[in-house]
């Protein structure tokens, strides 16, 4: 599996979710590290900790944000969020159960789950955002103009 890196292919350009993103890779990093230096048996519960905690808050921040701007696959993005929190607890589970081979199976699935849900799915909403904002501030650029116009008459 090729390394998972933040760059700006990543951004959404929205800058608290691009931030909860770059957090998320670094702690895929984290795991990729611990499972190359042997040493993934020992942090592994640690990373679904911070993984499931920092999903929680992302999502909640990322559903609510759609929500505000009447995305309109909200409904189908909040089911992969949902897949995802199952997946993890699949994870924990195996982890709590002492199953070897988590550790890597967690790293191959992040990375592959990270690099495609945010390159597509996360892509739409940024992409959505972006227009639903510049159609914001076109109109309110293009009614300050009209109320200013001194010929302008109501």
């Amino acid at each position: 599996m090729k390394t998972l890196r933040w760059d700006q292919s990543y951004s959404v350009n929205v800058a608290e979710l691009d931030l909860q993103h770059e957090r998320l890779f670094r702690t895929v990093a984290e795991l990729e590290r611990a499972v190359a230096m042997g040493s993934a048996g020992s942090v592994i519960n640690g990373i679904l900790d911070k993984v499931v905690s920092y999903t929680i808050e992302h999502f909640a921040t990322e559903e609510a944000l759609m929500q505000e701007h009447g995305f309109p696959d909200l409904a189908a993005h909040c089911h992969e969020h949902n897949l995802l929190s199952q997946k993890l607890t699949q994870f924990n589970l195996s982890s709590m159960a002492g199953r070897p081979g988590v550790p890597a199976a967690l790293l191959d699935f992040l990375q592959t789950w990270l690099r495609e849900h945010i390159l597509k799915s996360d892509k739409q909403y940024g992409e959505f955002l972006q227009r639903t904002r510049n159609n914001s501030s076109s109109k309110n650029v293009s009614t300050s103009r009209v109320s200013q116009d001194p010929d302008y008459t109501i």
